[in-house]
């Protein structure tokens, strides 16, 4: 006796068959499980395929040379690419000239510059107008520290010389100055009020 396995696995499918269709439950979780994995493998496959695709166009997009026409559709200049027109734009930016206020001017007598001078003078009067606001902030509060000090010996002195009472401060002060040959009293500076 031969065993046809052609036959059998067409007797096994078909009995698989008519069991799925005649079990709805069954064959609806069939149909679910096959749906969910052609979809899984499509979102993976799919979405590297296109990614690499728009990749491709985009590249041979920048490269592919064109013309560009008049309003009729006839020629103008020399054909040229997307990448030529992009390196041409960004080199022609820092060279544009611009007015003091970096808009672009075609006036090339009025004091204009290049976008890149420019940008530079910007840079260089920021830098130099947070160094000055610095040093005007450093030079005003050692003034400011001097007055005060020069204020309170003026003070002092002016207080020593109205005021001829002979404090226990004062006498120990004299005594002081007795030691280092000083005959005026002046009294330390200290700030008023403390």
């Amino acid at each position: 006796m031969e065993i046809n396995q052609e036959k059998i696995e067409a007797a096994i499918v078909d009995q698989a068959v008519h069991k799925l269709i005649g079990d709805d439950d069954l064959y609806d979780r069939v149909r679910r499980g096959v749906d969910d994995r052609i979809n899984k493998l499509f979102a993976e496959r799919v979405d590297t395929l296109i990614a690499d695709a728009v990749a491709k166009i985009v590249r041979e997009g920048f490269d592919r040379t064109y013309q560009k026409t008049d309003s009729f559709g006839r020629p103008r200049g020399e054909p040229t690419s997307i990448s030529k027109e992009l390196e041409s734009l960004v080199a022609g930016y820092w060279t544009q000239r611009v007015d003091r206020n970096g808009k672009k001017t075609d006036d090339t007598y009025s004091g204009s510059t290049t976008r890149a001078e420019w940008m530079m003078m910007q840079i260089c009067a920021d830098q130099f107008s947070a160094e000055l606001k610095q040093h005007t902030v450093n030079v005003a509060g050692a003034l400011k520290d001097h007055f005060r000090s020069v204020l309170n010996d003026h003070i002092a002195v002016m207080l020593s010389d109205v005021f001829h009472v002979k404090s226990q401060g004062d006498q120990a002060r004299a005594a002081a100055n007795k030691a280092t040959g000083s005959a005026v009293i002046k009294p330390d500076a200290k700030p008023i009020g403390a």
